[in-house]
């Protein structure tokens, strides 16, 4: 995995939680910060984990590489029990489980 060096801002003093209310189809906008690269693509979620079609690919804020499968996660206030407004971000499942091991970001389900 080729990373962005973005570990420190994203995960040392913030906190998220998997957005496991973010299951079934939705279409993709195509426009979502670029990094969704087809327009109407029905991206599948189950529980916060999402696959896109074959074809289709995202890019993490963590990495210059692209995929089809990730987790959604929603950044939290600091006691987890309010959600930021427009704060969440797709990742690949290694990047989630570092978040959680290193900086014990990510909130256990």
């Amino acid at each position: 995995m080729s990373t962005t060096g973005m570990w420190e801002e994203l995960f040392a003093e913030r906190r998220w939680r998997v957005a496991a209310e973010l299951t079934g189809i939705v279409h993709a906008d195509g426009h979502h910060e670029g990094k969704v690269l087809v327009a109407g693509a029905p991206v599948t979620f189950d529980k916060g984990a999402f696959e896109l079609p074959a074809g289709c690919a995202y890019q993490s804020v963590l990495s210059t590489n692209k995929a089809r499968r990730g987790i959604m996660l929603q950044e939290t206030s600091q006691a987890g029990d309010e959600d930021i407004p427009g704060s969440r971000i797709a990742l690949g499942a290694p990047a989630v489980k570092r978040a959680r091991e290193v900086f014990g970001a990510v909130w256990s389900t």
